[in-house]
């Protein structure tokens, strides 16, 4: 999913992509998470964006929404 967000005057994309989760007993849940990447242009095989990470991991979300709403907020703080 692809979102193009308008801060602050400045456009910046926002790609959330699901990131699963390997368990090994299938019923403990959440077995999927959501990652989100930034772009400053509109994203392209030639264009490179930042990927949000808590540490050195991916920062992993329960929900796309969840995902858009952090890169909102700490894409504000940036811009």
């Amino acid at each position: 999913m692809t979102e193009k967000l308008t801060i602050n005057g400045k456009e910046v994309w926002v790609v959330i992509e699901p990131h699963l989760v390997p368990r090994e007993n299938p019923h403990i849940i959440p077995t999927e998470y959501f990652t989100a990447t930034y772009y400053w242009q509109e994203p392209a095989d030639d264009v490179s964006g930042e990927l949000f990470i808590d540490g050195i991991e991916p920062r992993l979300f329960e929900s796309p929404v969840a995902a858009l709403e952090y890169a909102r907020e700490t894409l504000s703080e940036l811009i």
